[in-house]
């Protein structure tokens, strides 16, 4: 009657309460609606990620990660999610049959007598050692797989596919906690035993550097030299035992 034009408060996309032939084909984001998952967030992260939907990060961000449907919807971001983990599965799968035939089935696993424990390594230890370095920083769950194999708490594919699987995925919390349990086994065989609580915050903030760590531990007590790409060279076991009882008294 005054000219004034009807202005809908609502979002382009987004509606504080749609009549209810529209609702049956949107979702509750928690305080508004919108078409899918995806588009709840809009540009605003986990606050507006609600009701029936749940937001889902890797890193525990509130502000990068992507909204889904608690059924399992992922939004618009979910085949470029799944995309890029099957396209790195494989890569890691056809590296992992490499490694496994050219160094895992070459190093054995620690022995059970006539071990003497070396020295036990610092969690950056990894850094002083750059093809240690390289494979855990782009082939981790590969490098896990052969410290459990050497350690015999878990065979080598179980513990790469456990590892990929987990750490790429919406399960890592659960990774955590089974990773440290198989960090535990392995820190027996090679003498630097650390409780649960530790191996599961050495796990959750630092688990690169930690695998790292223990795979220069693992390979001190093979006797075993890895390097890149898929090299090893093992010493005679005499001399392996020589080396470690002399790092672990001087501290080289």
């Amino acid at each position: 009657a005054f000219g004034v034009s009807a202005v809908n408060p609502c979002h382009t996309n987004l509606c504080c309460a749609p009549p209810a032939t529209a609702a049956m084909s949107m979702v509750d984001c928690g305080g508004h609606f919108a078409k899918t998952c995806g588009e709840c967030p809009d540009g605003n992260g986990a606050v507006w990620c609600n009701g029936d939907c749940k937001w889902f990060s890797l890193t525990g961000s509130e502000d990068n990660g992507f909204c889904m449907a608690l059924g399992g919807d992922i939004g618009p971001a979910g085949p470029w999610y799944l995309s890029e983990f099957f396209i790195s599965g494989v890569i890691m799968l056809i590296f992992a049959c490499f490694y496994k035939q050219q160094v895992v089935n070459k190093i054995g696993t620690i022995p059970r007598i006539f071990n003497i424990a070396g020295r036990e390594r610092g969690l950056f230890a990894c850094f002083s050692n750059s093809d240690t370095c390289l494979y855990t920083t782009f082939c981790m769950p590969v490098v896990a797989g052969k410290n459990y194999h050497a350690a015999e708490v878990c065979g080598f594919w179980p513990g790469c596919i456990l590892t990929f699987l987990g750490t790429y995925s919406p399960f890592y919390c659960i990774t955590v906690c089974i990773r440290a349990l198989l960090a535990g086994g392995v820190q027996e065989r090679t003498g630097h035993k650390q409780d649960f609580i530790t191996n599961c915050c050495l796990s959750a903030f630092c688990m690169p550097c930690e695998v790292g760590r223990e795979s220069l531990e693992v390979d001190a007590e093979l006797g075993a030299e890895i390097t890149c790409c898929c090299q090893v060279e093992i010493q005679n076991r005499v001399v392996t035992e020589v080396q470690n009882a002399a790092g672990r008294v001087m501290c080289y």
